[in-house]
């Protein structure tokens, strides 16, 4: 009797490891390193990092590595997609976030921005400008520093959102192309008159008119008035349409190779 009850107790203990072992892979946290590229004490340190930013503005920023994205979807983006709204992500009722993915086999990023906290700091040009915070170190091979990269990268686009001047492109590289082209379409515009147009010299006599050499062959149309006839064209009546976005879809990011 005894025995049973050891074994029952044994039984119970396992079924609670395995209960809260499923729980526990069931969750995400900021920085969670499925592909086990971190030491102990930088998965702690930049989890601390991440959950700071998330809570200082709102957006919550994540990491996420795995061995191979083909082992969930078809792109490394799609898997970004899917981890951040299956797990949920994000933080507020818009669920702003943030989130990296690394597909280490293949060597694939993606990165996804959702919510408009979040896509107001990072718009496409900003989402661009990001990758040059962790690209570098990720190809070195130097993963710790590549995600404190993105997310130093993360904290300092998040703070100039909140300031009211988010990372944007600059208009003067632009307005500087169009006023060279400007200057150049003038200046070949001028070129072609000027080769088309002939010399004038004033002639002191008459001769053209005595001879008979001049020939005029101009002549003008005068114009005297139009006739307009205007028919009504009925329309018919139409009922108004409307458009529809998906529950959970929305967002943007970007995909590449590191």
């Amino acid at each position: 009797m005894k025995k049973r009850i050891i074994r029952l107790s044994l039984v119970l203990a396992l079924i609670l490891c395995l209960s809260v072992s499923v729980f526990a892979e069931s969750q995400l946290w900021h920085i969670t390193d499925d592909a086990g590229i971190l030491t102990e004490s930088q998965d702690l340190d930049l989890e601390t990092y991440a959950e700071t930013i998330s809570q200082d503005y709102g957006v919550g920023v994540y990491v996420v590595t795995v061995n191979n994205y083909e082992d969930y979807y078809d792109s490394a983006y799609e898997t970004a997609w899917q981890i951040y709204h299956a797990y949920e992500l994000g933080e507020g009722a818009d669920r702003d976030g943030v989130i990296l993915l690394l597909s280490m086999d293949n060597r694939q990023f993606a990165t996804f921005f959702y919510g408009p906290r979040a896509e107001y700091a990072f718009d496409k040009h900003g989402q661009e400008k990001l990758e040059d915070y962790f690209l570098d170190q990720f190809r070195a091979d130097d993963w710790s520093n590549g995600i404190y990269g993105f997310l130093s990268g993360c904290d300092e686009f998040l703070s100039l959102a909140a300031s009211g001047t988010p990372v944007r492109r600059s208009p003067w590289g632009t307005l500087a192309i169009i006023a060279l082209a400007s200057c150049f379409f003038s200046l070949i515009f001028c070129m072609l008159l000027r080769g088309k147009m002939k010399s004038v010299r004033m002639a002191r006599q008459a001769n053209a008119y005595i001879s008979g050499e001049l020939n005029i062959t101009a002549s003008r149309d005068q114009y005297t008035h139009t006739t307009e006839t205007r028919t009504k064209i009925e329309h018919e009546s139409s009922s108004g349409g409307g458009s529809h976005a998906e529950s959970g879809g929305g967002g943007s990011g970007r995909s590449g190779s590191f």
